[in-house]
């Protein structure tokens, strides 16, 4: 399987369409270094309906795996802006809705120091882009791509979602 990417989409056995927010640039330059890695992870994101799934983390391969969480949104003040350096993000709602707040600002201000065993860092609270996330698209989320997730629509809801997530070096 090959996917195919260019400045606007990805084509994939993937049902779900790439958001617009998605750094298309970073993506192409980092699928021609390690092409293996995003077809092991579009492979699984293309037979999630076929699957078991539980909750908590799976490996796909040595640079690749998933968690599959369960949770209820959050209003927005009690989410955070988050950042990853060692792996990317594929994140997927299964079902449900929810938020997600974007900036590629990295002079926002860091709450919580860069905890390389759980690979994350948080940032204080800033407004950015707002992103509806739903089951008919996906985000990526790359190093410089500083995320809030988890953010409740109108009212908090029930959300299943999987991040799939590639080793960035």
């Amino acid at each position: 399987m090959r996917l195919i990417i260019n400045e606007e989409t990805i084509t994939s056995p993937f049902a779900a369409r790439p958001d617009a927010s998605i750094d298309f640039e970073t993506l192409k330059t980092h699928y021609q270094k390690h092409p293996e890695r995003w077809e092991t992870a579009f492979k699984f994101l293309s037979e999630i309906g076929s699957l078991e799934l539980e909750q908590g983390r799976m490996d796909l391969s040595e640079d690749v795996f998933y968690t599959y969480s369960e949770y209820v949104t959050k209003n927005e003040e009690d989410a955070y802006y988050e950042s990853h350096e060692q792996y990317i993000d594929i994140q997927y709602l299964i079902e449900g809705e929810e938020y997600i707040q974007l900036t590629r600002d990295t002079s926002i201000p860091i709450k919580t120091s860069y905890d390389k065993s759980k690979d994350i860092v948080f940032y204080e609270s800033e407004m950015g882009q707002l992103l509806l996330a739903t089951p008919e698209q996906y985000f990526i989320f790359f190093p410089q791509d500083i995320h809030k997730p988890c953010i409740k629509k109108n009212e908090r809801g029930l959300v299943k979602k999987i991040v799939v997530k590639v080793k960035y070096i």
